[in-house]
Protein backbone atom coordinates (compact mmCIF):
# COMPACT_ATOMS: atom_id res chain seq x y z
CA UNK A 1 0.00 0.00 0.00
CA UNK A 2 1.33 3.44 -1.11
CA UNK A 3 2.65 5.86 1.61
CA UNK A 4 0.05 8.90 2.02
CA UNK A 5 3.48 10.94 1.95
CA UNK A 6 3.75 9.23 -1.77
CA UNK A 7 2.65 11.11 -5.06
CA UNK A 8 1.19 9.42 -8.12
CA UNK A 9 2.44 9.54 -11.61
CA UNK A 10 -0.02 12.03 -12.61
CA UNK A 11 0.39 14.34 -9.55
CA UNK A 12 4.32 13.97 -10.43
CA UNK A 13 3.69 15.03 -14.09
CA UNK A 14 1.64 17.88 -13.29
CA UNK A 15 4.19 19.09 -10.71
CA UNK A 16 6.55 18.84 -13.34
CA UNK A 17 4.72 21.00 -15.93
CA UNK A 18 3.83 23.78 -13.53
CA UNK A 19 7.78 23.99 -12.81
CA UNK A 20 8.12 24.17 -16.57
CA UNK A 21 6.09 26.62 -17.39
CA UNK A 22 6.94 28.62 -14.51
CA UNK A 23 10.81 28.78 -15.70
CA UNK A 24 9.77 29.16 -19.41
CA UNK A 25 7.65 32.34 -17.89
CA UNK A 26 10.74 33.78 -16.04
CA UNK A 27 12.72 32.95 -18.94
CA UNK A 28 10.75 34.93 -21.11
CA UNK A 29 10.95 37.93 -18.88
CA UNK A 30 14.29 37.75 -18.61
CA UNK A 31 15.09 37.97 -22.01
CA UNK A 32 12.78 40.79 -22.22
CA UNK A 33 13.86 43.11 -19.72
CA UNK A 34 17.74 42.25 -21.00
CA UNK A 35 16.38 43.43 -24.15
CA UNK A 36 14.80 46.83 -22.75
CA UNK A 37 18.16 47.47 -20.71
CA UNK A 38 20.45 46.71 -23.96
CA UNK A 39 18.14 49.10 -26.35
CA UNK A 40 18.10 51.49 -23.60
CA UNK A 41 21.64 51.81 -23.20
CA UNK A 42 22.34 51.67 -27.28
CA UNK A 43 20.17 55.02 -27.19
CA UNK A 44 21.65 56.78 -24.05
CA UNK A 45 25.11 56.29 -25.81
CA UNK A 46 23.56 57.35 -29.40
CA UNK A 47 21.84 60.59 -27.52
CA UNK A 48 25.43 61.47 -25.73
CA UNK A 49 27.61 61.21 -28.90
CA UNK A 50 25.73 63.79 -31.35
CA UNK A 51 27.29 66.92 -32.51
CA UNK A 52 25.11 70.36 -31.26
CA UNK A 53 22.57 70.73 -33.86
CA UNK A 54 23.12 74.36 -32.70
CA UNK A 55 25.26 77.19 -30.71
CA UNK A 56 22.56 80.23 -29.61
CA UNK A 57 24.34 82.97 -27.97
CA UNK A 58 21.91 84.12 -25.43
CA UNK A 59 21.69 87.38 -23.19
CA UNK A 60 22.34 84.85 -20.14
CA UNK A 61 24.96 83.28 -21.91
CA UNK A 62 26.02 81.01 -25.12
CA UNK A 63 24.39 77.52 -25.30
CA UNK A 64 24.39 74.59 -27.27
CA UNK A 65 21.39 73.03 -28.38
CA UNK A 66 21.16 68.93 -29.13
CA UNK A 67 18.12 67.68 -29.73
CA UNK A 68 15.42 68.57 -27.17
CA UNK A 69 18.69 69.01 -24.70
CA UNK A 70 20.28 72.88 -24.19
CA UNK A 71 23.69 73.02 -22.35
CA UNK A 72 25.46 75.92 -21.64
CA UNK A 73 29.01 76.37 -22.91
CA UNK A 74 31.87 77.13 -20.79
CA UNK A 75 34.18 79.85 -21.83
CA UNK A 76 36.94 78.40 -23.54
CA UNK A 77 34.25 76.35 -25.65
CA UNK A 78 32.68 80.19 -26.51
CA UNK A 79 36.10 81.24 -27.56
CA UNK A 80 36.90 77.93 -29.91
CA UNK A 81 33.49 78.60 -31.25
CA UNK A 82 33.48 82.40 -32.06
CA UNK A 83 37.38 81.37 -33.06
CA UNK A 84 36.25 79.16 -35.91
CA UNK A 85 33.19 81.37 -37.07
CA UNK A 86 35.75 84.32 -37.56
CA UNK A 87 38.66 81.55 -39.47
CA UNK A 88 35.90 80.25 -41.59
CA UNK A 89 34.10 84.21 -42.52
CA UNK A 90 37.36 85.18 -43.01
CA UNK A 91 38.11 82.99 -46.09
CA UNK A 92 34.42 82.48 -47.41
CA UNK A 93 30.72 83.27 -47.10
CA UNK A 94 28.82 86.88 -48.21
CA UNK A 95 28.16 89.67 -46.12
CA UNK A 96 25.12 92.02 -45.73
CA UNK A 97 24.97 95.67 -44.62
CA UNK A 98 22.18 96.86 -41.96
CA UNK A 99 20.57 99.72 -42.22
CA UNK A 100 18.85 101.66 -39.27
CA UNK A 101 14.76 101.78 -39.64
CA UNK A 102 13.75 103.92 -37.18
CA UNK A 103 16.14 106.82 -37.18
CA UNK A 104 18.28 106.05 -34.70
CA UNK A 105 21.10 106.17 -36.65
CA UNK A 106 22.27 102.48 -35.68
CA UNK A 107 23.85 100.45 -38.29
CA UNK A 108 25.41 97.04 -39.30
CA UNK A 109 26.88 93.40 -40.45
CA UNK A 110 25.72 90.28 -40.50
CA UNK A 111 27.98 87.77 -42.66
CA UNK A 112 27.35 83.86 -43.23
CA UNK A 113 28.95 80.67 -44.69
CA UNK A 114 28.33 77.08 -45.05
CA UNK A 115 31.12 74.92 -44.94
CA UNK A 116 31.93 72.17 -44.47
CA UNK A 117 28.35 70.63 -43.39
CA UNK A 118 28.20 73.84 -41.12
CA UNK A 119 26.35 76.89 -41.33
CA UNK A 120 28.79 79.60 -39.71
CA UNK A 121 26.62 83.11 -38.70
CA UNK A 122 28.23 86.43 -37.45
CA UNK A 123 26.27 89.59 -36.63
CA UNK A 124 28.02 92.72 -35.55
CA UNK A 125 25.60 95.63 -34.97
CA UNK A 126 27.24 99.36 -34.30
CA UNK A 127 25.63 102.44 -32.36
CA UNK A 128 23.15 100.42 -30.81
CA UNK A 129 20.97 102.74 -28.02
CA UNK A 130 21.16 100.67 -24.73
CA UNK A 131 18.03 99.43 -24.26
CA UNK A 132 15.33 100.14 -21.53
CA UNK A 133 14.65 98.13 -18.49
CA UNK A 134 12.42 94.94 -19.10
CA UNK A 135 13.20 94.95 -22.96
CA UNK A 136 16.67 93.71 -25.01
CA UNK A 137 17.66 93.26 -28.84
CA UNK A 138 16.98 89.94 -30.23
CA UNK A 139 19.41 88.72 -33.79
CA UNK A 140 16.83 86.93 -36.26
CA UNK A 141 17.67 85.49 -39.71
CA UNK A 142 14.42 85.78 -41.91
CA UNK A 143 12.83 83.76 -45.16
CA UNK A 144 9.08 84.21 -46.50
CA UNK A 145 7.80 85.38 -42.94
CA UNK A 146 9.39 82.36 -41.00
CA UNK A 147 11.69 83.62 -38.52
CA UNK A 148 15.13 81.51 -36.83
CA UNK A 149 16.39 83.60 -34.08
CA UNK A 150 19.88 83.54 -33.38
CA UNK A 151 20.05 84.73 -30.09
CA UNK A 152 20.17 88.03 -27.57
CA UNK A 153 22.13 90.93 -28.66
CA UNK A 154 24.72 91.92 -25.37
CA UNK A 155 25.20 95.54 -26.06
CA UNK A 156 29.08 96.63 -24.55
CA UNK A 157 29.64 100.47 -23.25
CA UNK A 158 30.62 101.04 -26.65
CA UNK A 159 26.78 100.51 -27.94
CA UNK A 160 28.41 97.52 -29.89
CA UNK A 161 26.92 94.27 -29.94
CA UNK A 162 27.97 90.83 -31.55
CA UNK A 163 26.42 87.47 -31.99
CA UNK A 164 27.64 84.27 -32.61
CA UNK A 165 25.15 81.36 -34.16
CA UNK A 166 26.33 78.22 -35.94
CA UNK A 167 24.60 75.35 -36.88
CA UNK A 168 24.36 71.86 -38.39
CA UNK A 169 21.60 72.49 -40.60
CA UNK A 170 22.64 75.11 -43.94
CA UNK A 171 20.60 78.43 -43.15
CA UNK A 172 21.38 79.59 -46.42
CA UNK A 173 17.96 79.87 -47.50
CA UNK A 174 17.22 82.60 -44.90
CA UNK A 175 18.32 85.57 -47.01
CA UNK A 176 17.12 88.37 -44.47
CA UNK A 177 19.06 89.68 -41.14
CA UNK A 178 17.86 91.73 -38.28
CA UNK A 179 17.76 93.05 -35.19
CA UNK A 180 15.05 93.44 -33.35
CA UNK A 181 13.59 95.36 -29.81
CA UNK A 182 11.78 93.10 -27.65
CA UNK A 183 9.90 93.32 -24.36
CA UNK A 184 10.45 91.10 -21.68
CA UNK A 185 6.84 89.67 -21.80
CA UNK A 186 7.70 85.94 -22.82
CA UNK A 187 6.05 86.34 -27.02
CA UNK A 188 8.15 84.80 -29.11
CA UNK A 189 7.54 86.35 -32.30
CA UNK A 190 9.63 89.11 -33.23
CA UNK A 191 8.55 92.48 -32.55
CA UNK A 192 9.85 95.78 -32.92
CA UNK A 193 12.26 95.97 -36.26
CA UNK A 194 15.74 98.15 -35.92
CA UNK A 195 17.87 97.07 -37.88
CA UNK A 196 17.50 95.10 -41.39
CA UNK A 197 19.21 94.08 -44.59
CA UNK A 198 19.46 91.40 -47.12
CA UNK A 199 22.11 88.64 -48.48
CA UNK A 200 22.46 89.40 -51.87
CA UNK A 201 22.21 85.91 -53.57
CA UNK A 202 18.91 85.66 -52.70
Amino acid sequence: MASPNSLSSNQLFLSEDKVRNLLIGLGIILIVLAGYFYFTSQKTEETSSLSPEEIIVQEEGTVKKTGEMTEPLTEEEVRKMREEIDSVLSTAGETADLKDVVGEQANGQAQRAFSDGKFYYKLTAFNLRPSAKGYYYQSWLEKNGQYLSTGRVEVGADNQGIVYYSSSTDRSDYSRALITLEPEDGNPAPATTVLEGSFSNY
